[in-house]
């Protein structure tokens, strides 16, 4: 059995988020190496990634069926570029996509699950 979770985000609504909770909120959320990654891009690009990555760690706690911390949760490139999920050690399949209006993603967890 494979478990699945999917996560869609507003990005104007998270860049809402974003101005009224600021750098706390980034912190409490993402890790140092998400938001270089987000930072490296201009607005609207960097709240869609941003987004996407908040969308993909919601998506991973859906498919994972209990609550963990979103800061364990790291969203991550390998060398093509392709996203995955780095949670306790082990990379799960990700997809992530991005508009100016929508971030969705989708997380997988192959058996056995954690």
């Amino acid at each position: 059995m494979v478990r699945v979770g999917v996560d869609i985000v507003e990005v104007e609504r998270f860049r809402r988020i974003l101005a009224r909770r600021g750098e706390r909120f980034l912190r409490r959320i993402f890790t140092e190496q998400e938001i270089s990654y987000a930072f490296i891009a201009r607005s609207p690009l960097r709240e869609e990634r941003l987004a996407a990555r908040f969308a993909a760690k919601e998506a991973f706690i859906k498919a994972l069926g209990y609550p963990v911390s979103f800061r364990e949760i790291v969203v991550t490139h390998d060398e093509n570029g392709r996203p995955h999920l780095l949670w306790q050690g082990r990379l799960y399949p990700l997809s992530l996509s991005h508009t100016r209006g929508i971030a969705v993603a989708v997380a997988i967890i192959p058996e056995p699950a954690p």
